[in-house]
């Protein structure tokens, strides 16, 4: 599950990107929208983000064509805040384990 930081961050990246969210609009079609694709591939690719997954990996799960990857700022931006975001994540909760 995608933790409301990692959410708060990718809303606010997407702002910066000038991708303004229309009323009462789920989080996948917001990132379809500025990315191009669907909702779909959209949590798709969220969700392999956060769960750790390289950006390669979550394009091939989530059906996006590669080529997407090196046209799309948004879409490297958003690969590393998410993934940088799971990475704290994970970092912390080992840390209260130990």
């Amino acid at each position: 599950m995608i933790t409301a930081q990692v959410l708060k961050g990718v809303h606010e990246l997407l702002l910066e990107h000038g991708v303004e969210p229309k009323q009462d609009e789920e989080l996948g079609d917001f990132v379809a929208r500025g990315l191009h694709i669907d909702a779909r591939q959209a949590n798709i690719l969220l969700t392999a983000l956060h769960d750790g997954a390289p950006i390669d990996q979550a394009l091939a799960a989530a059906e996006i064509d590669p080529k997407i990857a090196g046209e799309s700022n948004l879409l490297s931006d958003l690969a590393r805040l998410v993934g940088g975001a799971a990475g704290r994540l994970v970092s912390e909760s080992r840390r209260t384990r130990s």
